[in-house]
């Protein structure tokens, strides 16, 4: 996939990119989901940022509150736990990173 090129002085290692290897890499992003019957279900977009941002500024929280439909309704994320508990009972919160770019989220309506 990428070749190595150790470093002469420091001893460690240094990855070397060519160009090509650069435009082929596939573009990647965080997806948050819960594991609910052994299938992964991804939480809407707006909870999605808002634990991405929580999780990039280190400050992962026990009671993220939030709607989810699918998910019985009122939820609570525990960051720490990685779990969400609703009505439904408590399922795995699970962050992957996938394949792709980031949804571009909604279009916002343009007030004249």
């Amino acid at each position: 996939m990428y070749n190595h090129h150790e470093n002469g002085g420091g001893g460690g290692m240094a990855t070397v990119w060519s160009e090509d290897q650069q435009q082929t890499e596939k573009p990647t992003h965080p997806e948050w989901g819960v594991m609910k019957e052994q299938d992964f279900h991804p939480l809407t977009l707006k909870h999605q940022r808002d634990l991405e941002n929580l999780h990039q500024s280190g400050s992962l929280i026990t009671d993220f509150y939030f709607w989810q439909a699918n998910l019985g309704g009122y939820c609570m994320a525990n960051m720490i736990q990685n779990v969400v508990v609703s009505s439904e009972g408590a399922f795995v919160l699970v962050r992957r990173i996938v394949e792709g770019a980031p949804h571009p989220g909604r279009k916002k309506k343009k007030r004249v």
